[in-house]
């Protein structure tokens, strides 16, 4: 943590106040109405509880590792952001806002480009984030909540949200929140659960009225010990039927990947998880995404079906 990184931010009481390190790197406070923000494990934190997201501070401390590009051997992460983004590899200069970022796999990414990144999550994933990439000095990792984001308006030159705004009460007003932080000819990529017939019949959305209100360390359980068994199950009907047999079973998993049979039980037990824990799940349609950057005056706009759901992008108009 620096002082030049720190510049970015902003306090959130007094909404302008400039912030300062203090006490051996374990505080930031406020030059101008003294508000103190705590510094815990490297990780600064604007917001002193998880609210809605408790199920993915859970899972990806549970999971710190799993879907890391270092820690599979494939460049899986790194193909889905540069692919999503359709940003250059080398983005030194630059500065970066990562909105959710779990436990850092994009970060992981982000952070070989050269760019300054700022990256953020709601949960307590950001300790397991700090425990993956904590060591690049060209990262700044804080606690925050999307509805009240501590950095400066118009600051950074690109913003990126990837799975994760279907997971806020209102995906909609998460992003014009996203949008204020695109300085004059910045970028904002997001990629969001698409809302579509095959997507909404399915067991997922059939067990959510039950699941999201479960106990998330006993769901977790149960889902880590359901879910092997099921894997090569699974596996075999997607072999036989495609895509329909693979949506025979009520877990996930990724036997197309080229993962080992353990990382894909690794991945199944985890998305699984990730599939019927969250309290929201709020899938959007590709006009619904379009209208989002067209309200927010953003040009050069493109939305289409993307890996991931719906996956857009646009920037903020140069000013004159």
């Amino acid at each position: 943590m620096t002082q030049d990184q720190v510049r970015f931010f902003r306090c959130l009481r007094c909404a302008d106040g400039v912030l300062a390190i203090e006490d051996g790197a374990t505080r930031l406070t406020c030059a101008t109405c003294s508000t103190v923000y705590p510094v815990v494990n490297g990780v600064a934190r604007f917001v002193q509880q998880e609210h809605y997201a408790q199920s993915f501070g859970l899972q990806w401390n549970a999971h710190r590792r799993t879907q890391l590009d270092s820690y599979t051997g494939r460049p899986l992460s790194r193909n889905r952001l540069f692919q999503v983004s359709r940003w250059p590899e080398d983005l030194r200069g630059q500065t970066i806002l990562e909105a959710g970022s779990g436990a850092g796999r994009f970060t992981e990414v982000l952070v070989s480009t050269g760019a300054q990144v700022l990256s953020f999550d709601l949960s307590t994933a950001v300790d397991a984030n700090y425990s993956n990439n904590g060591n690049h000095p060209n990262l700044f990792i804080f606690q925050a909540d999307m509805s009240d984001i501590p950095v400066r308006p118009l600051s950074v030159d690109k913003v990126i949200c990837l799975g994760v705004l279907q997971h806020t009460p209102d995906p909609a007003a998460a992003f014009r929140r996203l949008t204020e932080h695109v300085r004059s000819g910045g970028e904002l990529v997001v990629d969001v659960y698409a809302s579509r017939l095959r997507s909404l019949i399915s067991w997922k959305y059939a067990l959510r009225p039950l699941t999201k209100r479960a106990d998330k360390g006993r769901l977790h359980r149960i889902i880590a010990a359901a879910t092997p068994p099921l894997v090569p199950v699974s596996a075999w009907l997607h072999r036989m039927a495609g895509r329909f047999g693979s949506r025979l079973l009520p877990i996930v998993q990724y036997d197309h990947l080229g993962l080992t049979s353990e990382l894909n039980r690794e991945w199944a037990i985890l998305d699984t998880f990730d599939m019927y824990a969250p309290a929201h799940d709020h899938p959007q349609s590709l006009n619904a995404v379009r209208r989002w950057y067209q309200d927010a005056g953003l040009v050069d706009v493109s939305v289409e079906y993307g890996p991931n759901g719906v996956v857009a992008r646009g920037r903020r108009p140069t000013a004159v």
